[in-house]
């Protein structure tokens, strides 16, 4: 099942890591994933292992303030104007 998250965006419910709302993430975190520095990496590289993996940003919000940031299990971060509750709310109606 597919849910809309911004206009004309949908994405699989099967496939929403976690739904965050804005107000609890840092984005200059994500500001410096999506400018291509590895922030998981350089962590872990500190360490013993390394974490390799790729991510994509997508803005669905269209010029709207950012009210929500979705994780995919695919390592896509989503963007919507959308309130948590409101997507989540979205997410349990389809599962009916």
């Amino acid at each position: 099942m597919f849910v809309s998250v911004g206009k004309g965006v949908y994405i699989p419910t099967e496939r929403i890591h976690s739904i965050v709302p804005a107000s609890l993430i840092q984005f200059s975190k994500i500001k410096k994933i999506y400018q291509g520095i590895d922030v998981i990496t350089q962590s872990e590289d500190e360490e013993e292992g390394s974490i390799k993996g790729s991510t994509s940003l997508i803005d669905a919000t269209y010029g709207k303030g950012v009210k929500t940031v979705i994780y995919m299990d695919s390592g896509q971060i989503i963007l919507t104007p959308l309130t948590a509750d409101k997507i989540v709310e979205k997410v349990r109606k389809g599962r009916r």
